[in-house]
Parts: structure tokens; C-alpha cells; sequence
């Protein structure tokens, strides 16, 4: 993703911390209306009981690829906006209020899975991309597009899990 990536994954740099400027992070999130209308299109299609018996599964796959394409494209600009503008990281030792707020180690372990996150997310989502084009191309049945959709879901509720993480961080700041 971004330099953020590198913090993350530096483990002898631990004199780095990670602050959150939480209006900016928010204002990132309310204004990318199309990501979240993609995420919870994508929702909706894994709702197996709303599928439409006479549509084939061919079409199912097709609607999974597009999605899921749309949805990885999105989901790289969010994340790189947020870790370019929503968090920054501060060389040498925690600013002088850190010692005063008795959960800064609890936050900053927070702060790094919200960015650890966001590289396994994509990352996840990208191998999901790559299934529905695989499905797509080869064909399958109706039981693999059901495990797929599960798999689809369980993507989903992991981005849930991460945007509540996420909105947890932005509300302890503002």
C-alpha cells in the first residue's frame, strides 16, 4: 500500500508512532458514497435465498467479477487516501501527552491492525477478484458458486470488523 506498510511490518522500528487525524480520516470515509454502495451491493449478492432461480450461475459469476473488480478499485484509492491523509506517523518518542493517556499502548496496537488491515484486506479481496474470473472462465456449478459466495461474505464481515475498528479510533479522538 503506502509508507504506512512499511511501518507496519518494521518491527525494529518501534520508536514510530501512529497518530490519527480523525476528521480527516471521517471526511475520507462520508465522502466515498460509491464504496460503500459497492460494498453493500456485493453484500446483497451473497444473500443466496434472493437469487433469482431462473438467472444461470454463468450470470451470478459475471456479477461477481464486476463487483468484486469495482470494489477492489475502490477500496485501493480508500485506503490509500486514508493511510496517505488519515494517519500519520511521528519519528522518536510518543508525543509528551502520551505518557498521560493510560491506554496509549492499547491505541497504538489498535492504530497498527487498522493499517495491518488494510493490506490483508486488499490483498484477500484481490484473490477473491481472481477466483471470480477463474469461476467465470472455466465454469462451475451452482454448490462452488455457493462456497464462493460464502467466501465473498466472509470477505465482507471482515470489512465490517475492520470499518468498526476504524470508527472506534475516529470516535475516541473527536
Amino acid at each position: 500500500m503506502g509508507a504506512s506498510d512499511a511501518l507496519v511490518r518494521d518491527g525494529e522500528n518501534a520508536s514510530q508512532t501512529i497518530l490519527i487525524n480523525a476528521a480527516f480520516l471521517q471526511e475520507i470515509k462520508d465522502s466515498n458514497p460509491n464504496l460503500w454502495h459497492a460494498a453493500s451491493e456485493l453484500r446483497a449478492m451473497c444473500e443466496c435465498d434472493e437469487w433469482d432461480a431462473e438467472t444461470t450461475t454463468r450470470d451470478h459469476i459475471k456479477q461477481f467479477v464486476r463487483a468484486l473488480g469495482e470494489l477492489r478499485d475502490l477500496i485501493s484509492l480508500q485506503f490509500g487516501l486514508e493511510e496517505s491523509y488519515g494517519y500519520l506517523q511521528a519519528s522518536g518518542p510518543p508525543p509528551q501527552l502520551a505518557p498521560l493517556q493510560p491506554d496509549f499502548a492499547d491505541v497504538q496496537k489498535q492504530l497498527r491492525q487498522a493499517l495491518e488491515q488494510h493490506c490483508r484486506l486488499y490483498l484477500d479481496l484481490c484473490d477473491l477478484v481472481e477466483q471470480s474470473e477463474e469461476l467465470q472462465y472455466r465454469g462451475c456449478e451452482r454448490s462452488a458458486l455457493l462456497t464462493f459466495a460464502e467466501q465473498v461474505a466472509q470477505f465482507s464481515r471482515e470489512m465490517t470488523r475492520h470499518e468498526r475498528l476504524e470508527a472506534e479510533l475516529i470516535e475516541r479522538e473527536l
